[in-house]
């Protein structure tokens, strides 16, 4: 089941309906982009990120579960059976992820930029975009602010006929200091997809690479001072696609 932001607040809060919260209870046992949203809706994957820069000893996952318990318990929250569930759940995912694989999506090799970039993704459900229903002046509009910002021209036939994706929205972030432009699409089922540049004078440049982050699909490179990501869904085959599409248009 998809669940919006609102919806997960209300778990976290405590303030969720019973049967809201026992749904979510009973996905939570085989969702793990679920229980990422709920870590990061929480303000706990900055503390597991920080907690696991080195690799953990024993002594250090048994401090970092008494921190995240700690944190998600301390809170001024009605005690409902739901609500310690996922305060109890919060503080033991750490030693399952570090076992798993979902630890590997917090802890690769990727550059921070990417998996901050995954982090922000892995929020996005359709509810998210269903309302952007930007005209064609307004998103060449956003295109050309977004250009002026990153110091690359980025025009709005280059982002059409990619695959089925219709463009939605683009928006100016940041990461260090650098501009970080996001562009997002929705598939042809309406699920998010984002195009993100990062502007890296000192980037090398490489070839693409498929990869999988906090369980997206996702694909990217690095090309006169740019780093590009391509990234959403689980259909690889999509992202490489659009990807490929991207890299002979953008370069």
């Amino acid at each position: 089941m998809t669940y919006t932001d609102a919806q997960l607040r209300s778990y976290l809060a405590g303030s969720a309906e019973a049967a809201l919260a026992q749904q979510i209870e009973a996905d939570l046992e085989n969702d793990p982009i679920l229980e990422q949203r709920l870590l990061a809706l929480e303000g706990l994957i900055p503390v597991v990120q920080h907690g696991f820069a080195d690799q953990p000893a024993p002594e250090h996952l048994k401090e970092l579960e008494e921190k995240i318990f700690e944190k998600s318990v301390s809170e001024e929250v009605p005690a409902t059976p739901f609500y310690r569930q996922w305060g109890a759940r919060a503080a033991t995912l750490v030693a399952g992820l570090v076992i798993g694989a979902g630890l590997m999506n917090w802890a690769d090799d990727a550059p921070d930029w990417r998996r901050e970039v995954a982090s922000y993704q892995a929020l996005y459900v359709k509810d998210t975009i269903a309302s952007l229903n930007r005209s064609e002046a307004e998103l060449k509009q956003e295109l050309a602010i977004a250009s002026a910002a990153v110091g690359q021209q980025l025009n709005l036939s280059d982002l059409t006929d990619l695959q089925g994706l219709k463009l939605l929205r683009t928006q100016i972030l940041g990461h260090e200091g650098a501009p970080l432009i996001q562009i997002v699409f929705a598939d042809p089922n309406g699920a998010p997809i984002a195009f993100c540049i990062l502007k890296d004078t000192g980037a090398s440049d490489t070839a693409m690479h498929s990869d999988n982050l906090k369980g997206m699909a996702a694909a990217d490179w690095t090309g006169n001072g740019y780093r590009y990501l391509v990234i959403g869904g689980d259909n690889q085959n999509r992202i490489d696609t659009v990807a490929q599409q991207i890299h002979s248009r953008v370069l």
